[in-house]
């Protein structure tokens, strides 16, 4: 379950707004997405008892989800729960949204792309000066994540692969040895982390022999900010000032003031 964090999660953009004025839509759109008038109309076929058990079953897949890391698929809230009641999708999964805020303090946010992925982030603060993720704080892994995405940071948002290992190796992190405390590495990180969201590990276009870069991934820019991770930084160098990074604060502000609020560069 999610621990408390800053303040850089946003609530999931609502691309269901299209789903859910009341124009007349088009065709298509009536086929893939009805909208809210619509769907209050499917829901009328079922009683209440029966919405409210769909709404549960969503706020616990959700949950279920959460403890894998792993996003949450519009299409697969369609297949396992709603089934034949797809129509009534805007209704429930509005109705699950507010009482995982509610009650569980989470938000669902939607992850960038056309395939309509979500994931729960904490709403709660994190107190003043508290560095971390909202992953696995009761363990060390968080602190190497941290670490990791911090390096991305600094080296302009991507860093090759043997950059980043020879950087650990300072650390006494080996990539193809196993660690006493975090086992093996490389796959916690091209895989674990990568199938968790928080880095993306992709080969570099046309590389000959193939090379690999790290960036971090959607659920990093939404449990994190470029800010946080900069004053992460600074305090490992006993610095106070984010300033004296002139490249790295400046792109802390264009994130600030784009519409990710801490997203930046992808």
């Amino acid at each position: 379950m999610p621990k408390a964090r800053g303040k850089s999660a946003r609530p999931a953009r609502q691309e269901e707004d299209s789903d859910m004025e009341t124009d007349p839509p088009t065709q298509a759109t009536q086929a893939s997405q009805p909208t809210l008038t619509q769907a209050k109309r499917a829901a009328e076929s079922l009683s209440r008892q029966e919405i409210e058990r769909k709404v549960n079953e969503v706020v616990q897949y959700f949950l279920i989800m959460e403890q894998k890391k792993a996003a949450v698929k519009r299409a697969d809230i369609t297949k396992h729960i709603l089934k034949e009641h797809s129509r009534v999708f805007p209704v429930v999964f509005e109705k699950a949204k507010k009482k995982l805020l509610e009650v569980f303090g989470v938000a669902v946010t939607e992850l960038e792309g056309k395939d309509k992925r979500y994931i729960l982030v904490n709403t709660v603060d994190t107190p003043e000066g508290q560095d971390h993720l909202n992953m696995l704080d009761e363990g060390p892994k968080s602190g190497l994540l941290l670490v990791v995405l911090s390096l991305i940071f600094m080296k302009g948002n991507v860093i090759q692969d043997t950059l980043l290992w020879h950087t650990l190796k300072r650390l006494g992190i080996e990539e193809n040895q196993p660690h006493e405390v975090f086992g093996d590495v490389k796959s916690l990180l091209t895989k674990e982390f990568t199938r968790q969201l928080y880095l993306e590990y992709k080969r570099v276009a046309q590389s000959d022999p193939p090379a690999f870069e790290f960036r971090w991934g959607p659920r990093a820019h939404k449990e994190t900010t470029k800010r946080r991770v900069l004053q992460f930084v600074s305090k490992m160098y006993g610095s106070e000032s984010l300033e004296i990074w002139t490249s790295q604060y400046q792109d802390v502000l264009r994130a600030e003031g784009g519409e990710g609020g801490g997203r930046g560069d992808q």
